[in-house]
């Protein structure tokens, strides 16, 4: 199908918009957008037809001519109509392409949302459901249940011989006792050996007593 813009009407040249065979929601769009545009258009050429009817039929009223300025006006009351019709056509695709746009974005997220949606039923299913996220939980508080238990085992397990508590106090006080006994005997034995204390002063030698009386004299002089 070929949409094109009237020669006569915009003159030599006119673009032409062909519609692929298969539209998309997005060749609507820019075909709805390309209509508007030709109303647009339209709407220049008549807006401007107008003043220039409005000037036509003042100068013949101006001249006289007032059969010719009444005709000018009736075509200006054609063109003034057209011009109303365009203004409504144009609405009516601003409001078919709005709307198209919504529908476009809704119908995108609606994919979204939809693709979303399952890719978490895809993994809730891979999990095997709620049951089996439960029944891993259970296992999960089995196994640290399990654990603490073992810990607890291990720490109060004490191995090697048993020992009697009691006995291993008298033993160390037999020790103490002993470690005593041996500090005693040894003083007594160190104070039998130590040699007699001298009760009489030392004698001096003949020698030192001259050495002496001779210092003696020599302090004198």
């Amino acid at each position: 199908m070929l949409a094109c813009f009237g020669g006569s009407l915009f003159g030599r040249g006119a673009k032409i918009y062909e519609e692929p065979a298969t539209m998309t929601p997005a060749d609507t769009i820019r075909n709805l957008r390309f209509h508007i545009q030709r109303q647009e258009k339209r709407e220049q050429f008549l807006e401007k037809k107008l003043l220039l009817l409005a000037k036509e039929a003042k100068e013949k009223l101006n001249s006289g001519d007032k059969k010719g300025a009444v005709a000018s006006m009736k075509k200006r009351k054609l063109y003034q109509a057209e011009l109303d019709k365009i203004s409504n056509v144009k609405m009516t695709l601003e409001t078919q392409a709005m709307n198209l746009e919504s529908a476009v974005h809704t119908a995108d997220a609606f994919k979204v949302m939809s693709a979303g949606t399952n890719t978490m039923a895809k993994i809730r299913t891979e999990m095997g459901g709620v049951e089996s996220v439960d029944d891993l939980m259970i296992d999960i508080q089995d196994e640290v249940q399990m654990a603490d238990e073992v810990n607890t085992a291990i720490g109060q397990t004490a191995i090697g011989p048993t020992m009697d508590d009691d006995e291993l106090m008298k033993e160390l006080e037999d020790m103490g006792n002993m470690e005593l006994q041996q500090q005693l005997d040894a003083a007594e034995t160190g104070t039998k050996n130590l040699p007699a204390v001298p009760t009489s002063k030392p004698s001096k030698s003949k020698q030192d007593e001259e050495d002496f009386k001779k210092l003696e004299a020599e302090l004198a002089l």
